[in-house]
């Protein structure tokens, strides 16, 4: 196989030590691996979490389990090897009796019995050495408090199994037997009175089945896990607990001869199984497995089978959705879900694999209304939110590890059957707009959004692209490659990796690469802006934090750059992302007594700042730097675009960038599944073993997708500047057509966004038809702008509100406010919950309807327009209205050398002003002018006696004027320097003077 070259590769990753004093208790354990250097930078980064005042338990029993068991041959042959293993066995101790959750203090417990289990069975010839350390900890074990001990019974490395190879093993070493007697004793004591405080198995299950046609030779299949045997065994403990106490070998024998909680736990295993095949003579088998399924997962001291029974749930119920009916099937479906609901915080990989397979099944029935039953209790299931917290010492992000599963288990629902998923994919946008979502590099997720698109998405493509657009994937250089790992590594060697926080971003973005990121890099920035590091904790690991130093070599001189660009009117770090690398040198190099080496560390975060945002964001202002990346073999008219994009004419750019979306949309929603071309090598980091990926990932419908939602931000800020061009503080009937152009543009947009309006092409064609007609008053033009309102309404409510609206509202009233981010919630420290699910909305559905193509600036647009056709009806008369509607701004004025073609001609210039022209085109020195046409007379009463017309009339005058002041050097009204204008009527009126002369005030 070819190797990928990378200069991930090349990258040394230098170590880093916690700066914590190692307790002394743990000598030993250095003593016993220090032969093995290799090791010792491991074990000491353990040795010191273990000492570290903010501990983290996890990593310290995945870290003790590691050594405990991988390494145990080192303690057997080294002579402090007893003592060693004593410490280990203690470090176990310690955890369990910590603050922590039951899941860490398990996981200590099953590393504990597991441990003591392979201390006795590879301690060889040293077993007699190492007993006081086994019997100690059996002690100990023994005389837990009633809550810990269960968790000792219930573990899956049985305490029987640990006593009998202890029994096997140092048989006889033991001169006490009475300290297994009373482990063995109070375990089986408590194995008979859980089992017995449950109801008994027989009589759940005929309660269950409902008619049973021989129930007696379905009761015997019960006979180890009735409550009858049980009793039967705590009558036998007594009996052996009676025994004097010099018979203790005999009572351990005895001991060892009963039925211990795992046995119990193994015939409920195969229950499922006895019964499938028991019943399958009269077709009973799948409905009676199923039923004890759902005993076993209502048990909770079954736990360690609770995961295989869910299992064998999904596998079941599989079966039964092809073979049974839709009512059958609804309601084993209510029971699987209300199971899934109780273990999805303990099981949630399992869980979301059971509701794919499940639902997987259900989209092959083609049962719609199967599925929508479906689609409704897995939205009432609850989503596995991201859940981030700081990052621990292990150097890794805390997050929800089943958040991805989640979000991928929801796509490949959705990608079963597009078109019957709508309600799935709102609820998904839904909670990752509300929850929001985390993907690392490594997570490979363009995959997903590949898969997804290669699904029937046609039906629901707006719907689609308002998922796809959450996913903060659309980039190809996976990790940190090219100039991202370039910059960031000048940047942490500028300061020879001295700079521990510098040191850490960099790290950071090489190996735990993601979108979150850029919230890092804005949180070191406005450190060395403001040198307050309280930003930094949810980015770095405590020990890192705790060296961070606010003064010093490493932030005074950077904080003094900062301070400069700020005193040059520069607001930080927003404008970084806008300023060109050289302005921002030339701004800094102002500052006096600076550091070179300062001024390059500012420079390269910024760089590495503009990069970072050009990955992660779907920013047009990183359209170009974008297109450089794309494949040329997959987007061959690539030149297209950057033509589009350098296209002066507004009208014309938004044209030819639509008529290129238009291509990028027939590739998305094309049949043909494209190659996909990735090229990624896998490591891990070595200091802390986190796994890096690096590479690239190229496929035709995913980078088309990409470049789709950059090219849409553009047009978006093109649409704004397109409809500010139009003057709306006055509407006459050439303002209609310039609308009517936009209007045809916003429309093409919508379709392209994959919404499509009856009501606003009947709009649009009703108002085409009307600008042909001369005799359309302003009223109909009124209500047909009216009905455009009505139109958008009507979009905003099918795209958006009524696909979402009930969604979000069952949602909201199922969702812990501790779950939804920040920017919902009010500031207030009272949160109302009315409030807060009003405000939810108002900011969710805000968000959806700007993110989308044209939608909120053809709503802005209308809205203008129709707040200017209300005032000019509520100002003036209908006889006016209908001059006003006849009159055109554009022919009221041209000028001689700078001529307006539609002002030119006898009837709106007259004689003089079109022979003055003539005589200027056949090269005579006419001085410079400009002519007020006819179309001023025609419409003089709406000119002098309508606000806004005569103040556009009047605009256009002194336009005209500034030019002649430019042109002759003169001013207007300047006694010293007059421009002197010589009006010339341009049609013979009575009581005016063939000309006048203005220009000089009369002083």
């Amino acid at each position: 196989m070819t190797k990928i070259k990378s200069k991930a590769l090349e990258a040394n990753i230098a170590s880093t030590y916690v700066d914590v004093t190692i307790d002394a208790r743990y000598e030993c354990i250095q003593d016993v691996m220090s032969r093995y250097f290799g090791l010792m930078e491991g074990v000491n980064t353990f040795l010191q979490e273990l000492s570290h005042p903010y501990r983290n338990w996890q990593f310290i029993v995945n870290e003790a389990r590691t050594y405990a068991l991988d390494y145990f041959h080192l303690f057997q042959s080294h002579p402090r090897g007893v003592e060693a293993t004593g410490v280990m066995v203690g470090i176990f101790n310690e955890v369990i009796l910590a603050d922590v959750d039951d899941t860490v203090r398990t996981d200590a417990i099953d590393n504990l019995l597991l441990y003591l289990q392979q201390i006795i069975g590879n301690s060889g010839e040293r077993l007699p050495d190492f007993l006081p350390v086994i019997l100690s900890s059996v002690h100990w074990i023994e005389s837990c408090p009633d809550d810990h001990f269960f968790l000792f019974v219930n573990s899956y490395y049985p305490v029987k199994r640990v006593i009998r190879l202890l029994g096997d093993q140092a048989d006889g070493n033991i001169s006490d037997y009475s300290i297994l007697n009373n482990l063995l004793i109070r375990t089986y004591a408590v194995t008979y009175e859980f089992w017995c405080d449950n109801k008994d198995p027989w009589e759940s299950f005929l309660s269950s089945a409902n008619q049973i046609h021989d129930p007696d030779c379905i009761r015997d299949c019960f006979s180890d896990i009735s409550h009858d045997f049980l009793y039967d065994l705590k009558g036998q403990l007594n009996r052996i607990a009676e025994f004097p106490k010099q018979n203790d070998q005999f009572v351990f024998d005895q001991l060892l001869t009963l039925v211990d909680f795992s046995a119990i736990v193994e015939s409920y295993r195969k229950m499922p199984q006895v019964l499938l095949e028991v019943g399958a003579q009269n077709g009973q088998g799948h409905h009676w497995k199923v039923i004890f399924l759902f005993h076993i997962m209502g048990i909770s001291g079954l736990k360690l089978i609770h995961e295989e029974a869910l299992r064998d749930i999904n596998r079941t119920i599989g079966w039964l959705i092809q073979n049974e009916s839709y009512h059958h099937i609804s309601k084993l479906m209510e029971r699987t879900f209300s199971i899934l609901k109780n273990q999805v915080e303990q099981f949630p990989a399992t869980t979301l694999t059971c509701v794919l397979n499940m639902g997987q099944a259900v989209y092959q029935t083609d049962e719609i209304d199967l599925v929508n039953h479906f689609i409704d209790r897995m939205v009432e299931l609850g989503f596995q939110t991201p859940m981030l917290g700081g990052v621990g010492n292990d150097w890794q992000i805390q997050v929800n590890p089943a958040h991805l599963q989640n979000v991928r288990t929801w796509l490949e629902l959705i990608e079963c059957k597009p078109r019957w998923s709508s309600r799935l994919l709102s609820s998904l946008i839904i909670k990752l707009s509300l929850y929001g979502i985390f993907i690392k590099d490594t997570d490979l997720f363009p995959r997903d959004i590949t898969r997804l698109l290669n699904s029937d998405i046609g039906p629901v493509y707006n719907l689609v692209k308002q998922l796809a657009r959450l996913f903060p994937a659309y980039f190809n250089d996976i990790g940190a490659e090219g100039s991202l790992r370039e910059i960031s590594t000048q940047l942490d060697e500028i300061t020879h990796r001295r700079d521990v926080l510098i040191h850490f971003l960099r790290k950071q973005s090489h190996v735990e690469s993601s979108n979150r990121i850029l919230r890092f890099i804005e949180a070191v920035l406005h450190f060395w802006k403001t040198m307050e590091k309280e930003s930094l904790k949810p980015f770095v690991p405590p020990y890192i934090y705790n060296q961070i130093e606010t003064q010093g070599e490493y932030i005074d001189g950077v904080n003094a750059l900062f301070s400069t660009l700020s005193s040059k009117g520069m607001d930080l770090p927003s404008e970084l992302l806008i300023e060109k690398d050289e302005e921002i040198r030339t701004l800094m190099d102002q500052s006096t007594d600076t550091d070179p080496v300062d001024i390059e560390r500012v420079a390269l975060i910024a760089a590495f700042y503009k990069l970072l945002h050009h990955k992660y964001q779907l920013d047009y202002k990183s359209l170009r730097h974008h297109i450089e990346q794309l494949d040329k073999e997959s987007f061959p008219y690539l030149e297209r675009l950057r033509i589009a994009l350098d296209e002066p004419d507004l009208k014309q750019r938004l044209f030819m960038l639509m008529d290129y979306l238009e291509n990028l949309k027939e590739i998305i929603l094309s049949k043909d599944c494209y190659e996909i071309r990735a090229d990624i090598y896998k490591k891990r980091h070595i200091t802390i073993d986190i796994p890096s990926m690096y590479g690239s990932y190229h496929e035709r419908k995913f980078d088309a997708l990409g470049l789709t939602f950059r090219v849409e931000s553009l047009i978006n800020v093109l649409f704004e500047e397109l409809v500010d061009q139009i003057n709306l503080g006055l509407i006459t009937r050439t303002t209609f057509h310039e609308i009517y152009e936009r209007l045809a543009l916003f429309n093409k947009a919508l379709l392209l966004d994959g919404v499509q309006s009856v009501e606003l092409e009947q709009q649009l064609d009703l108002l085409a038809h009307a600008l042909e007609v001369r005799g359309f008053t302003f009223t109909q033009y009124l209500d047909i702008f009216k009905g455009f309102a009505v139109a958008v309404k009507n979009i905003i409510n099918d795209y958006f509100n009524n696909i979402h609206g009930q969604n979000l509202t069952r949602i909201l009233a199922q969702t812990p406010t501790d779950h939804i981010l920040e920017k919902y919630l009010p500031r207030e420290e009272e949160l109302d919950a009315e409030k807060i699910k009003h405000r939810v909305s108002e900011i969710f559905f805000r968000d959806r309807i700007a993110a989308s193509l044209g939608l909120q600036q053809l709503d802005l647009f209308l809205t203008r327009i129709l707040n200017t056709l209300f005032h000019q009806s509520n100002m003036l008369p209908e006889d006016r209205l209908h001059l006003l509607l006849n009159y055109d701004s554009k022919r009221i004025i041209t000028g001689l050398d700078q001529v307006n073609n539609k002002a030119v001609g006898i009837i709106y210039m007259g004689n003089k002003g079109l022979n003055l022209l003539k005589l200027k085109n056949l090269g005579l020195p006419i001085p410079p002018g400009f002519v007020v046409t006819t179309e001023a007379f025609r419409c003089r009463e709406i000119v002098e006696g309508f606000a806004p017309v005569k103040k556009d009339f009047h605009q256009q005058v002194n336009h005209q004027i500034k030019r002649l002041e430019t042109i002759t050097g003169k001013q207007f009204g300047n006694p010293s320097n007059p421009l002197l204008l010589r009006s010339q009527w341009c049609c013979h009126l009575p009581t005016r003077d063939d000309g006048n002369l203005f220009g000089c005030r009369h002083q």
